[in-house]
């Protein structure tokens, strides 16, 4: 329990000071709680000598207390000959967490050293007084009263109240007179770290992009967080100065206004600091400029009644006092380094650069610890005015994890939040740049807005180009000290950008910078950093990560009158494909030239004329790329950053078909394919072929796919309850080339509703559905559309595992058009999760007229559905193949039968024998090879008794045998393991029986089928 905030929760209620006593009167029984209650004290009051005297005795009772001796052995702070409060603080807490035993050994040892200090201990007075010293205090009990103690309570709690008053909410960049939220309610925990990043640490980060973006963040970087900023280093010392340091918009501000408000609510820096005071470096630029004389009371952010408390604190416990001044890099005058009338106290009015060098220097208030907040452009030259030691930190915004609690915090709607989350991370360029806070801010906003507006959160996400837009805009008016003429510097940071995007270079020396940017301390969008080279240090920088060195390269080009240099570099795209590093920024030049950036762009005098050689360029592209997906994907990106909907509709009717196939759309990609297609009247044809279109973004492209006139679709992880979004996107009356529905696991009822949906369809090519368990229903939902719609194939693959287990006919079923007769397939996929088990399986082909298959597919299914309960090459296995082989003999003009298994044994060569001697069968193919329930196919072997069996056979003439697989070369002991068939003997070989070559069907119906199948599951 915390006895200070509980003391300071009774000041203020009736009868506080009869609560008092019994709180601090006696101590619990257990040693750990003694010294958690006397912490202070001990402390405060632990001298050198006491405590190497008790750290003596530890060492000597090795055996009495191993716990307490490992932690003194390990622990080299508490090794240092000079003693400081801080030590004796790492003791108190690390005996604390080590249980009852240790701190009793300690305590034992303490009353022999200073037997004075534990008597004190147990005094209620001075328990009391303890209680109510404050965090960490110092006042010595000899000097100071426990009443005179007491009596300056109260007006610490009321100056803690008044700063939380002051400090609690914050005004957001659109925040009208009045406006404000909570700081709780936007404060989010940053990533801090106390290290100096390598070269090559900087430039990988600022390549990556997305979750690899935040992954490595995570791995190479450890967070501290603010209340370690004052712990002891490697050397047992603590600074007495802590740079923070981090870029425009990263949190610095909101970081030091959360650390005040922390403390004086109570859960911040207790026992370190009995009094945290802020000050501003914007208002020291204000008396600075009317040229008045101030004292250090003067700068000091607080009512005027506190003053007489914070004067006492300085003087007479200064090491209790942290300072914490916001803003070094915005001070508009240089510290003197000397000066004739130097800051004498508290008091007497001085120049304010006078007092401020003596504040960082420590020519006043030398025992007080600072914490300055500044950019990195200027931690240099801070670091050389810091009283030492110094720790030096940087902010680098939000992890991962951080964005994720932002968006949390920002959107108090659960489900709104995860839509807004999933719809930014699909975006790499925008999910990245959210490390930086204020782009976090912006982001959420936008999201808000169009949430109060009840629009869709698909369609809520403003361009890429527009977010950065607004993030130089807020950068400029609120972080940008006193430039009255951005339109230089962004010309000059546009300049340096396209250089370094040109040369493919994403850090600058400070002589190439220096070239370009006038002013280094004023830019808030470049990175300051040095390096260490032998015995020098090098200043380098950066844009704050590769996207925005991007956006201001393009933003360069929009100052050139004469476009030339423009047209050179999107022809240099178009000829040249290793091109591609410049394809973000034509990206973002579309999106500089739509209408509203362009008057965004006008607000802070800068104006685009990109928009006639940005559009001509788009035209002839889509004229001569119109079949390359990667290059219409990118197209259709350009033309959304654009966002004009008339010429999107003119550029889009260039195209008759709009194809994708083998490529994965993220939600970003699907909401510019979404826009673009709806800025079209009609769609003539739109492919989506294992493009990764999951059941979210199906919703997404509800309206385009209705429009479509063709439709070919693959969706993936579809489930019971989305199958009405997909018969809604289907829609009626369209040419339905081709509808695949991958890695689901759909119900009978699910089944029958998509086929419905797919029998209003004006024609139908193909449909592929993965369900949970084929079973009769599935069997017959397969025959009565294969009766009531002309599709050309129709497929129904059942997912592996538990589900497609004992209640499934087989694992695939596939009926195909051959003009007048039809194909049909039936597979069982064997298990070869063993590597030294030989693979079972079976598929089984037929050509057939229409009008015989009916009955053939049901009992095919049956027998299948033996085969899958019994043990591959056993006797009752071997039987049972024999009866399904000895079926197809008994249908009347079949004229094709496929067989695929692992091996062409003796006892297959005999079954095709019987086969290829049915009337009015034409062909037999065999093809050695297994497909297994992960869908992993693999080639099997043609073993040598077989082939000589088939060649030695008497085949009726104009019928033949075709075999395909893998044959060992070797003239004697050939390979006949299936683990054997990867060496480099086995070659792949087709064989005729008699020689004579046919139709292929199998292999042309194999290879379209799997090609499928291959990404179910």
């Amino acid at each position: 329990m915390d006895t200070q905030r509980d003391m300071e929760e009774t000041q203020d209620s009736p009868g506080a000071a009869g609560a008092e006593e019994p709180m601090c009167s006696a101590w619990t029984s257990t040693a750990r709680e003694r010294v958690s209650e006397a912490r202070r004290e001990l402390i405060n009051r632990i001298g050198e000598a006491s405590l190497k005297a008790v750290l003596d005795g530890l060492q000597q009772e090795i055996s009495g207390s191993p716990a307490v001796i490992g932690m003194w052995e390990r622990n080299e702070v508490l090794q240092q000959h000079h003693v400081t409060q801080d030590q004796v603080r790492c003791l108190v807490d690390m005996l604390r967490n080590k249980g009852n035993s240790a701190c009793q050994r300690f305590l034992s040892h303490l009353g022999e050293v200073d037997p004075a200090l534990c008597e004190d201990l147990y005094d209620p007075n001075l328990s009391f007084s303890c209680h109510f010293a404050g965090p960490g205090s110092t006042v010595n009990s000899a000097s100071t009263t426990p009443k005179q103690k007491a009596d300056q309570q109260p007006v610490v709690l009321k100056l803690k109240e008044w700063i939380v008053s002051q400090y609690k909410t914050v005004q957001e960049y659109n925040d009208l007179p009045g406006q404000d939220v909570l700081l709780t309610d936007r404060y989010t925990q940053l990533l801090i770290i106390e290290k100096h990043r390598k070269l090559e640490e900087r430039e990988k980060e600022m390549r990556t992009s997305g979750a690899g973006f935040f992954g490595a963040r995570q791995k190479e970087y450890k967070s501290i967080t603010v209340d370690q900023l004052f712990k002891p280093n490697d050397r047992g010392d603590v600074s007495k100065a802590v740079i923070l340091q981090g870029n425009s918009g990263h949190g610095k501000s909101f970081t030091a206004q959360k650390i005040i408000l922390d403390w004086a609510s109570g859960s911040l820096y207790q026992d370190r600091f009995e009094l945290v005071l802020h000050l501003s470096c914007k208002e020291f630029n204000l008396l600075y400029k009317e040229g008045e004389q101030s004292s250090v009371l003067d700068l000091v952010n607080v009512d005027e009644k506190y003053i007489p408390l914070v004067q006492k604190k300085l003087k007479e416990s200064p090491q209790k006092v942290l300072l914490l001044i916001d803003g070094f890099d915005e001070l508009q005058f240089n510290i003197k380094e000397l000066r004739k009338s130097p800051v004498k106290d508290l008091s007497t009015p001085s120049p304010v650069d006078a007092i401020v060098g003596a504040l960082l220097k420590g020519s006043i208030l030398s025992e007080c610890h600072l914490l300055v907040t500044t950019r990195p452009t200027a931690s240099d030259k801070l670091n050389k005015l810091l009283k030492r030691p110094v720790r030096c930190t940087e902010i680098l915004g939000f992890s991962e994890e951080g964005v994720h609690d932002y968006f949390k915090m920002f959107c108090k709607d659960e489900k709104f939040k995860e839509e807004a989350l999933g719809s930014v991370k699909e975006n790499e360029t925008l999910y990245t740049s959210c490390f930086i806070p204020v782009i976090c801010w912006i982001v959420c906003t936008v999201f808000r807005e169009h949430m109060q507006k009840h629009i869709e959160v698909a369609n809520a996400l403003e361009t890429t180009t527009s977010i950065f837009v607004h993030f130089v805009k807020i950068l400029l008016e609120h972080h940008c000290r006193g430039l009255k003429q951005p339109v230089p510097l962004l010309r000059s940071l546009g300049q340096l950008a396209e250089r370094g995007i040109q040369k493919q270079q994403v850090l600058f020396d400070k002589a190439s910078v220096e070239g370009t940017v006038s002013d280094l301390t004023s830019v808030p969008f470049l990175c300051k950093f040095l390096l260490k080279e032998t015995v020098e240090k090098k200043e380098m920088f950066s844009f704050m990560h590769l996207s925005f060195q991007e956006f201001f390269a393009a933003l360069h080009y929009t100052s050139y009158e004469d476009q030339e240099n423009v047209k050179k570099m999107l022809e240099l795209v178009e000829q040249q494909e290793d091109r591609t590093h410049l394809l973000p920024v034509i990206q973002f030049l579309f999106g500089l030239s739509k209408v509203k950036v362009m008057q965004d762009l006008k607000d802070i005098g800068l104006t685009s004329n990109l928009s006639l050689e940005a559009k001509e360029w788009i035209v002839k592209r889509i004229e001569n790329n119109s079949e390359k997906d990667a290059k219409m994907l990118f197209t259709l990106h350009c033309l959304y950053e654009l966002h004009e909907d008339k010429f999107v509709r003119t550029a889009m009717a260039v195209w008759d078909k709009v194809k994708f196939d083998s490529i994965p759309l993220t939600r970003a990609d699907c909401w510019v394919l979404l826009y673009c297609l709806q800025c079209c009247p009609t769609i003539p044809s739109l492919t989506l072929s294992e493009c990764n279109i999951t059941p979210d973004k199906l919703r997404m492209l509800q309206p385009a796919l209705r429009k479509c006139q063709k439709l070919g679709l693959a969706v993936d992880n579809l489930s019971d309850a989305d199958v009405r979004d997909l018969v809604s996107a289907m829609g009626e009356g369209k040419t339905l080339s081709d509808l695949s529905v991958l890695n689901s696991s759909l119900s009978d009822e699910s089944v029958q509703q998509i086929l419905t949906a797919v029998s209003k369809q004006k024609s139908v090519g193909n449909v592929l559905l993965t369900v949970k368990t084929i079973t009769l229903v599935t069997a017959e939902c397969l025959l009565n559309f294969m009766k009531s719609t002309p599709a050309e194939e129709f497929v129904i693959v059942g997912l592996p595992g538990g589900s497609n287990g004992d209640g499934s006919l087989c694992s695939c079923l596939i009926v195909k058009r051959l003009e007048e007769h039809l194909m049909l397939g039936v597979a069982n996929y064997g298990d070869t999760t063993s590597p030294e088990s030989e693979p079972s399986g079976l598929a089984l082909g037929v050509i057939l007229p229409e009008t015989t298959y009916t009955l053939l597919l049901e009992e095919f299914t049956c027998r299948f559905q033996q085969l899958r309960h019994l043990v591959e090459n056993s006797p009752e296995y071997d039987k049972h193949v024999d009866g399904l082989m000895a079926y197809p003999s008994s249908v009347p003009d079949l004229k094709w039968v496929g067989l695929e298994a692992a091996c062409l044994t003796e006892a297959w060569a005999i079954r095709i024998i019987s086969l290829i001697n049915t009337p009015h069968l034409e062909r037999v193919e065999f093809n050695a090879d297994i497909t297994d329930e992960r869908m992993e196919e693999e080639t099997g072997l043609l073993l040598e008794e077989g082939i000589h069996l088939l060649q030695e056979a008497q085949i009726p003439p104009g019928r033949s045998i075709k075999l395909t697989g893998l044959r060992c070369r070797k003239s004697k002991d050939r390979c006949r393991r299936w683990r054997d068939r990867k060496l480099s003997c086995n070659r792949y070989v087709e064989i005729e029986i008699p020689a004579v070559k046919k139709k292929e069907v199998l292999k042309k119906w194999k290879k379209k089928w799997k090609k499928k199948c291959c990404v179910l599951l």
